[in-house]
């Protein structure tokens, strides 16, 4: 009996402990497996900071940031002290953007000993020393604005969302408007006249006015004037911000031009005002010259030769993308001389005459801008030079005389880069 009594009171003592170990064994795990946070709501606003959670280090708080949102304060980089803006240092870290807001989860920190500085994304923060509390942001759904409401009128500009990089503005453009002040070409200042620049781009014409659509681009260190669609915009230097235009491309706005000399459009003397594109041009007694929105150009003759063409727009593949260009071909001019005489031949009974360099037609090209001249047996693509294109009954002549010009032979089926002096035949047979 006391065996027995001994054994059990083992028994009991062995049990005891293998239960107590296996309880603290599974404390432990229970310890060692992570628990997930639960964001609990923060605060909603541009204004809103982290303050009021101060000590809670470890927490995560959910702030609403509205569209079109104005910066706040901001002290730290990626660590933020706790009465920073939070929707703002969200912006600095790149989660999401003044124009778009969204939802913000930030975790509360420790005070630090030092924040620093910096500029990220458009907003600079701030220095600071010693700071009670802290907070990182840990995630962020950005939010989508779709296009805002810019406005109504010919004043206006984009100087008041120049803090919302990205987010597009539509403009509303009165017909017969009245053209203000444009700086810069495709890029302008933000002080720029919107429906000025949405004229000065193409996308509408100052008589029909329209609806327009900007996205807003950082500031420029240069912006480059020019003159197109009867709008001349001026050159700046460094401005704090830009816009582009964007959106679906309306028609192009015809080109206006001005007239020296004895000019035809359509067999009317034209004097100066808009050209339509299909329009029949003839400048063998005159100068034209046209502003279109792809550029200037002045086109005229020889004075001993037809210079006639027809006016259109068109297109060609660059980099895989089509590129727009105002084209011009050559019309006019009799061909029927240019026919060879044919002649007997002893070995093969007969033989052909190589066509004489009797020049028929011509048409003087000078002018900055995405222009093509296009001739019987080749067409020549230019960006900004002076050439002289010249059907003769031999083949199509291009003549540089400034600047770089690109020929297309079709006969040859290649294409040939002629520079500044030099000439390129394309011959009208093989």
């Amino acid at each position: 009996m006391a065996v027995t009594g001994l054994a059990k009171s083992i028994l009991l003592l062995v049990c005891a402990t293998v239960l107590i170990a296996g309880v603290l064994r599974g404390s432990a795990g229970a310890a060692a497996t992570p628990q997930s946070v639960r964001a609990q709501p923060g605060g909603s606003g541009w204004n809103a900071n982290a303050t009021a959670f101060r000590g809670q280090n470890g927490a995560q708080f959910v702030y609403t940031c509205p569209f079109y949102g104005t910066a706040g304060a901001v002290y730290g980089t990626d660590v933020y002290t706790d009465d920073s803006s939070v929707c703002t240092a969200a912006v600095h870290t790149g989660r999401i953007t003044l124009a778009g807001g969204g939802s913000v989860t930030i975790e509360i920190r420790p005070g630090q000993s030092s924040y620093k500085a910096s500029t990220r994304n458009g907003i600079t923060s701030n220095s600071w020393g010693t700071w009670s509390g802290s907070f990182v942001v840990v995630d962020a759904k950005p939010g989508n604005p779709g296009v805002g409401s810019g406005g109504t009128g010919w004043e206006l500009t984009a100087t008041r969302f120049r803090t919302f990089l990205g987010a597009r503005f539509a403009y509303g453009c009165p017909a017969n408007g009245k053209p203000g002040s444009v700086w810069g070409t495709n890029v302008y200042t933000d002080d720029s006249s919107v429906c000025t620049a949405a004229v000065h781009v193409g996308r509408i014409t100052i008589a029909k006015g329209g609806t327009v659509t900007i996205e807003m681009r950082p500031g420029q260190t240069s912006y480059e004037g020019s003159k197109r669609n009867g709008i001349t915009s001026a050159s700046w230097n460094t401005w704090g911000g830009s816009f582009v235009f964007v959106g679906a491309q309306g028609p192009a706005p015809p080109p206006t031009g001005t007239a020296t000399g004895t000019v035809l459009v359509n067999g009317q003397q034209f004097t100066g005002g808009t050209i339509p594109y299909g329009a029949k041009l003839d400048v063998t007694s005159g100068t034209l010259t046209m502003s279109t929105s792809l550029g200037t150009v002045a086109i005229y003759g020889d004075g001993t030769l037809p210079a006639q063409a027809v006016l259109t727009r068109t297109s060609e593949k660059v980099n895989k993308k089509n590129q727009p260009l105002v084209q011009l071909t050559l019309t006019g001019g009799d061909f029927t001389g240019c026919t060879p005489r044919t002649t007997s031949g002893r070995a093969s009974g007969s033989a052909h005459e190589k066509p004489k360099p009797k020049p028929v037609r011509s048409l003087w090209g000078k002018g900055k801008g995405k222009f093509r001249t296009k001739g019987r047996y080749s067409s020549a693509t230019v960006r900004g030079t002076e050439w002289l294109t010249t059907d003769r009954c031999d083949g199509t002549l291009t003549t540089v005389k400034k600047g770089v010009v690109t020929v297309k032979d079709f006969t040859r089926s290649k294409t040939v880069k002629v520079k500044a002096g030099q000439s390129y035949l394309a011959p009208s047979h093989r």
